[in-house]
């Protein structure tokens, strides 16, 4: 799957969670026309209509149904995976290891260390003196 066939997915579920086109585009920070030409897309390119579209509502034709049922939980999950590795992002996490003269470990390091600990407790020092 390229990027094109995700970004025509992931605006499929948006319009079939918002069951408008407008609220749907307003989630997706894109225009409403580009997101009814990306569904169309994605329609055309499985060769069926998956929404019924009127002026006033949107509703999922019975192949919407099952592409909807079965994308929507994959979507979730890579939104929570994306979610998770985030929190990577806003806070240090891992091991740091460092390479070092003993003396340059007494001097510089192991005065600072406490004060490291407390400020990143999720970074894990790994000193080679």
């Amino acid at each position: 799957m390229d990027g094109a066939e995700f970004s025509q997915l992931k605006a499929f579920v948006a319009v079939c969670d918002e069951r408008a086109f407008g609220r749907a585009a307003k989630r997706l920070g894109i225009s409403p026309s580009a997101l009814s030409r990306s569904v169309r897309s994605l329609e055309s390119r499985l060769g069926i209509r998956l929404l019924n579209r009127t002026t006033r509502s949107v509703g999922l034709t019975e192949a919407g149904s099952v592409l909807y049922d079965r994308i929507k939980p994959m979507m979730m999950g890579m939104d929570e995976a994306v979610s998770v590795v985030g929190a990577y992002q806003s806070e240090p996490k891992g091991v740091v290891r460092v390479n070092l003269p003993s003396i340059a470990a007494q001097i510089a390091v192991l005065p600072r260390l406490r004060q490291f600990r407390l400020a990143y407790p999720e970074v894990r020092l790994d000193l080679v003196t």
